[in-house]
């Protein structure tokens, strides 16, 4: 800084490079995987521990032998005629225990009102379980298990072909007689718990009859308990209202909230004169809008300016937005099917009661009888209310904010800020640190005059950034019970990507505060447009409304053909309509661009048809719609991670040709078809991209919550945050683009692009910004663009100082030496008896990808199924190819010399579990017992000396199983994807190799301190 506070040099620039946490390929978080398959195992384990407490109580009981020979013996009953004869007969104990351990085998669905409104199938579960209980009721059979034994199998108990007994769900599609194509979803048949409930009374009952020592109460409360216990859903918590952290945000649903967003918008509400004054409306004027908006779910400006008698615009007013939302909830309940004007009569505590009941009550039975006890609606008026759909989610708020804001807001025309101190809040800008912390964790740093009040009070600053769960206590969802650490002491944001994101703030701060001192001034970059002329804005805006009209035409189009409601229209479904009908302008032209086969509606709404990257996601990163398109399942397989060029030869075995696929992609958009060419990749790669718009949306939330953040350091307005197109202007116009080369344009495949703007962020001011913003307000066209090209250097050497600092940058990436991860791939292979591999062979009948290498399983529990070994070892029956390797441990044996051996995560996980985590992060030695010269996971970076006597730091990128290591440097971006290119060659090593370049590993701290402990031989 020079003498008047004005940035003169830079001295030192910096980069940390870390994951977002999500899936690259669908931008999930990584975390949703991992959970789906612990969803899978968690219900196969309490299906075995349910079936093992069956069994122990079945035998405590007297219904099975102790002797396993015995047990088996019973599996030649047929369980489905003792369950329909012994309604009448007496059955044996151990058949009727044979009877019972198949009841519980397959226990039915049991209905939840939560999950059932998110699930597709809910319906046509519904549907057959209600058809069942017609059959069985026309055929008088009493249970379900009679049932099945009288009607599909007394006759022929083997079974009938067509008439099965476990469920099998169909999707066949039709045509209706008006010529509309529909797919009829349904089960075969389907069993609910209600029926295995009473089933087990009913045939527990006649047999008590015959011998009640036996059938006593305490053995059938055991038994009863064991077979029809259902585990409580797991409560999501809402986040945390924004004035009382203590307290949960309400539902969106509640009329509550509701009101709170109707009275909060239309207070903000303006006429526009035609001299452009605003005006706001006058309290008679507000409340008709809001009457008119607590009526319906949606009114247009149009109809307010009849109601209120005059043609002017408002303010909220545009091509994008030709209404306001009324009360969602109130639209729905005050239907004349559910409540009617009963709704109206009821006071507002009983709305907010009757919504949270049906919002939170899991069982459909209680819920009616509640609202028929509570409203006196009658039982069918009763089940309709109970299956109204009712906005999702939360509000900003909680019940308490909202009892208190909600009066203000309906007292007088004011603004919501208002409300707040109106209510007896504090405004959000003298809320301080609303959290609690020590004393000796802040200094004072100055004083403030707090605007509601004017008094004058001392300002701290936190000495180091806490764990931002404790600041950001309304961003945050609640703290677990037991806490282990601060996560979950304090809870965290639900973004994976803003989660670490702020983490890393965290780091990178506090080891700068630590190295440099508090800073005196915090800038971030938030990628958000800059301020657009009216021309721009309305071009926008047109742009968006076009979309909007678009996207409503295609979401009334899709439900018509699936026969559901506009609401329950997925957005995967609405994606693949706009990429269907980019194929051709002719519907019946509409075709899979590779195989040629015709993609009707029905079946483009199906699962036989997905979407595709036309160049593979992996090699470009471009999810855009230009790189996406539908096609086969059947021809994406075949395609695989290629372009269509690429996987042309297995396209012509199809009999597909590739003179047809052109043929096809001529139809599409013209930025589009080009990508089909066989120069189409090249031809992407001259193109200037953009990041995913997943990522853009993260990085706007990010900026916002992190400049909330860094004022617990940099209070005020020292922390403060620029747009995104102000630096790429300034970025150009200093010539900073070519600081790290690619003739003038940004160098996205170099991780230090990201300090070269922070040497743009750090040197625009106020006064900067305010040049930017004059100039922007008075040219309309080109205006931003004249002042970009007027704006001199901020000091004459500037360019030589970004160029110097950031040269001498060393990258920092965040380290991940955890061990979890995909143990192995999905595919399961065969192993024959000889120990033969049974390979898979390709859709075309040609060879698979040829498989050596197998995890191998084998059953101890039963080794006679599939052999035994010369030792009587059970022979492994099948494998699974390893999904990631953990790390390469590089060893030095009795000669001195490097031996290296891979660590797959399956062996991590192994050796954890016999050693624990020491054992696997052994500090001086490998686990073959020899020394440890070092241990490179994935990530990690390492210092090599070449034959020049210069130095070379790397990072290591992958590993092959054989022990090669394949490198690049630690700056390098997108490695993996411009490896595939060509366009940058890895460096590989093997152990040997390693020790002739007198390799070692080296750290690099979050502030860009590289540390290197030389080579130790």
């Amino acid at each position: 800084m020079d003498a008047e506070g004005s940035p003169s040099a830079i001295i030192k620039a910096g980069a940390r490079i870390f994951s977002d946490g999500r899936n690259p390929k669908d931008g999930s978080s990584l975390a949703v995987t991992r959970r789906a398959a612990r969803a899978m195992r968690r219900r196969r384990d309490r299906l075995l521990k349910r079936r093992a407490r069956m069994l122990a109580a079945l035998e405590r009981n007297g219904f099975f032998p102790h002797e396993e020979s015995a047990r088996k013996a019973l599996e030649k009953l047929n369980p489905f005629q003792l369950r329909g004869q012994g309604l009448e007969t007496p059955l044996k104990p151990e058949e009727f225990g044979r009877a019972l351990f198949h009841l519980n085998q397959r226990r039915g669905f049991q209905s939840n009102r939560k999950t059932d409104r998110k699930d597709s199938d809910s319906g046509a579960l519904k549907q057959a379980i209600g058809t069942l209980r017609a059959q069985m009721h026309e055929s008088g059979c009493r249970t379900v298990g009679e049932w099945f034994w009288k009607a599909r199998m007394e006759q022929k108990p083997e079974g009938v072909k067509g008439q099965g007994v476990r469920a099998r769900y169909r999707e066949t599609p039709f045509t209706t007689d008006e010529g509309k194509k529909r797919i009829d979803k349904r089960y075969d048949l389907y069993v609910d718990r209600a029926m295995v409930a009473q089933e087990f009374d009913a045939l527990w009952a006649a047999q008590a009859a015959f011998a009640p020592a036996l059938f006593n109460e305490a053995a059938r409360a055991e038994l009863r308990d064991i077979l029809l216990h259902q585990r409580k859903l797991r409560p999501v918590q809402p986040g945390r209202c924004t004035l009382e952290p203590e307290e949960p945000r309400a539902l969106l649903a509640l009329p509550s909230t509701q009101r709170f967003r109707i009275y909060q918008e239309v207070n903000h509400l303006r006429v526009l004169h035609d001299e452009l004054r605003e005006e706001a409306l006058t309290l008679a004027q507000r409340d008709q809008i809001v009457a008119l908006l607590e009526k319906q779910a949606k009114v247009t400006f149009t109809a307010m300016r009849k109601a209120l008698g005059f043609s002017a615009l408002f303010n909220l007013e545009d091509a994008k937005r030709d209404g306001l939302k009324g009360n969602a909830t109130a639209a729905v309940l005050g239907k004349k099917d559910l409540f009617g004007p009963l709704w109206a009569g009821f006071d507002t505590a009983l709305q907010d009661e009757i919504v949270t009941q049906l919002m939170t009550e899991e069982s459909e039975p209680r819920l009616i009888a509640w609202l028929q006890e509570r409203t006196g609606v009658h039982e069918a008026r009763a089940q309709a209310i109970a299956n109204a759909g009712l906005p999702e989610g939360y509000g900003s708020l909680g019940r308490t904010a909202l009892a208190r804001i909600v009066p203000e807001l309906q007292r007088d025309v004011i603004t919501y800020d208002k409300a707040v101190q109106a209510a007896g809040f504090a405004h959000h800008s003298d809320l301080g640190f609303s959290f609690e912390h020590d004393a000796d964790e802040v200094e004072r740093i100055g004083e403030r005059t707090i605007a509601s009040t004017g008094e004058i009070k001392p300002v701290f600053a936190f000495k180091q950034l806490p764990y931002y769960g404790r600041a950001l206590q309304r961003h945050v969802a609640f703290a677990k019970d037991n806490p282990r650490n601060d996560e979950e002491r304090y809870g965290k944001i639900a973004n994976p990507t803003v989660h670490i994101g702020l983490n890393q703030v965290r780091v990178v701060v506090n080891a700068l505060m630590r190295r440099y001192g508090r800073p005196a001034e915090v800038v971030i970059e938030l990628a958000r447009d800059l301020k657009q002329s009216r021309e721009q804005k309305l071009e926008a805006q047109q742009r968006q409304a076009d979309n909007q009209q678009r996207n409503a035409r295609i979401r009334r189009s899709i439900a018509e053909v699936l026969g559901i409601s506009v609401e329950r229209v997925r957005t995967l479904d609405t994606q693949k309509w706009i990429l269907w009908e980019e194929l051709s302008h002719d519907a019946a032209d509409r075709r899979c661009p590779y195989s040629g086969v015709q993609i009707s509606a029905s079946m483009l709404l199906g699962e036989r048809v997905e979407i595709e990257h036309i160049l593979p996601f992996s090699m470009t990163l471009d999810d855009s719609l230009n790189n996406r398109t539908v096609a086969l399942r059947e021809a994406n397989r075949i395609k695989r991670n290629r372009t269509p060029w690429e996987a042309r030869a297995d396209f012509e075995a199809q009999g597909w040709s590739y003179h047809g696929i052109l043929q096809r992609a001529e139809r599409m958009p013209l930025r589009k078809r080009y990508r089909f060419a066989p120069d189409g990749y090249d031809r992407w790669l001259g193109e200037d991209k953009d990041f995913l718009a997943r990522a853009l949306n993260d990085t706007r939330y990010l900026s916002r919550v992190a400049a909330e953040y860094l004022r617990l350091v940099c209070p005020g307005s020292a922390t403060r945050v620029i747009p995104g197109q102000m630096t790429a202007l300034l970025r150009g116009k200093f010539g900073l683009n070519d600081v790290l080369g690619l003739d003038g344009e940004k160098n996205r495949n170099d991780h230090r692009h990201h300090a070269v703007d922070a040497c743009v962020i750090g040197v625009t001011d106020q006064r900067m910004m305010q040049r930017f913003a004059q100039a922007n307000a008075q040219a309309r066209e080109d205006g931003l663009k004249r002042l970009v090209e007027d704006m001199p250097l901020p000091w004459s050497t500037y360019r030589a100082h970004v160029e110097r600092a950031v040269r001498h940058i060393w990258v920092s990436h965040k380290p991940d030496h955890g061990f979890e991860g995909a143990m192995m791939e999905e595919s399961s292979y065969g192993i024959l008896r000889d120990g033969s591999i049974k390979q898979r062979r390709k859709a075309d009948g040609s060879a698979g990808r040829e498989i050596s290498n197998l995890i191998r399983i084998a059953e101890p529990g039963q080794p006679q199924r599939h052999g035994v070994d010369a030792e009587g070892r059970p022979l492994p029956y099948k494998g699974y190819v390893g999904g990631s390797n953990y790390c390469i441990e590089v060893t030095v044996n009795d000669k001195g010399k490097w031996e290296g051996r891979v660590i797959s995560t399956f062996d991590a996980y192994r050796i954890v579990r016999e050693g624990g985590l020491r054992q696997l992060r052994h500090p001086t030695q490998g686990q073959n017992g020899q020394a440890l010269a070092m241990r490179l996971v994935i990530g990690d970076s390492v210092r090599l000396e070449t034959g020049e006597g210069s130095l070379q730091t790397l990072r290591v990128a992958k590993m092959s199983a054989a022990g090669q290591v394949y490198m690049s440097e630690v700056n390098q971006a997108n490695v993996d994807a411009r490896n595939r290119s060509g366009d940058l060659p890895y460096v590989s090593k093997m152990a040997g190799s390693f020790q002739k370049a007198r390799a070692r590993p080296v750290t690099i701290s979050p502030i860009g301190e590289l540390r290197d402990p030389g080579f130790k031989g």
